[in-house]
């Protein structure tokens, strides 16, 4: 009898990241919670989760973000950067997420599913200032999402970019405490008017 291989801690937890981005592309607004492997990866720690978990030495990814963890990826990941308009891939921080969003790369109508995917590293998900409506696939009616420290110009841009449908990005939202919610480009997103979500 052949035995299998016992699943190493790094491919558990690898496994549990994705099944935990897939939740939240299937149900957008729904906070989503990452195991993060190595307390001294800070606040990157749910980021690099990600990236370990969607990178290998054939995906490429770019970092934009001040004191980002890219050599962090690339050696955990085997991957390579490439410029925002031609990554698989984009990491920004918040300072950086506008500008990742208008540059990263567009799937042509024939073949959306290759635009590029963004993953943003905010101060919070599921809690903030900034209260988000969501309506589409996977959102029974309108759910409301909550972030801190997104620009609301953030929001604006990803609009833009994901008009018209099904061209676009997928935007991923991730905090220093290893939340993670998603934002399909079949999702729309309004910001909230304070009476809706008082």
């Amino acid at each position: 009898m052949t035995s299998v291989p016992p699943i190493t801690q790094t491919a558990d937890l690898e496994q549990r990241t994705f099944r935990a981005m897939l939740s939240a592309m299937s149900m957008p607004g729904t906070v989503e919670q990452v195991s993060v492997a190595r307390a001294e990866d800070g606040p990157w720690a749910a980021a690099i989760a990600v990236a370990q978990s969607l990178l290998d030495h054939e995906v490429t990814f770019h970092m934009a973000a001040s004191n980002g963890p890219e050599e962090t990826i690339l050696r955990r990941t085997g991957s390579r950067t490439a410029p925002p308009d031609r990554a698989a891939y984009v990491f920004a921080d918040a300072a950086h997420a506008l500008a990742a969003i208008e540059a990263a790369y567009e799937g042509p109508l024939e073949e959306p599913e290759r635009s590029s995917t963004v993953v943003v590293l905010c101060d919070a998900v599921g809690e903030g200032d900034l209260a988000l409506t969501l309506s589409g696939p996977g959102v029974d009616g309108e759910t409301t999402l909550r972030v801190g420290g997104l620009d609301p110009a953030v929001l604006k841009a990803r609009t833009e970019r994901n008009w018209p449908f099904p061209t676009g990005i997928d935007l991923l939202l991730v905090d220093p405490r290893g939340r993670l919610a998603a934002l399909p480009r079949s999702t729309t997103a309004t910001i909230a008017a304070p009476q809706e979500v008082s």
